[in-house]
């Protein structure tokens, strides 16, 4: 496991209860479809008006024509195989994004792993700071 830390970090507010739903489901995929020993990658980026991080895994990758429905509840890959899994993830972290006014995006090829990158706004359209957690 890589962990880097980037730029200004500092000023970003939000819930923590959706927060810790893109996390841990992002990474969970990222460990679960990386082969024994494969590495994951969690970057935090800090710019002036957003927090952006992605996370990057040498794992199985995702096949082009799936690419479409990965973010609906219910896909998955067509590769996975006998890899448990309900298909909710992606879905789930998408819409806690989403909350947050931020943005999702995903880059994969078969064999060579897959990339998820998040961005999230440091001040919310409404030009106030984003949701505090408590």
């Amino acid at each position: 496991m890589i962990f880097k830390v980037t730029g200004n970090n500092h000023g970003f507010w939000g819930d923590r209860g959706l927060l810790q739903q893109i996390f841990i489901n992002l990474m969970s995929n990222a460990i679960k479809y990386s082969p024994d020993g494969g590495s994951v990658e969690f970057h935090l980026i800090g710019k002036e008006s957003e927090a952006i991080f992605y996370i990057q895994d040498s794992g199985i990758g995702i096949p082009m024509a799936d690419h479409e429905n990965l973010f609906q509840s219910f896909s998955r890959g067509s590769n996975v195989d006998t890899i448990p899994g309900t298909g909710l993830g992606l879905a789930i972290a998408k819409a806690c994004v989403e909350l947050h006014s931020g943005n999702i995006t995903l880059s994969s090829e078969v064999g060579q792993g897959t990339k998820v990158t998040v961005s999230l706004p440091k001040i919310c359209p409404t030009g106030q700071l984003s949701p505090s957690s408590t």
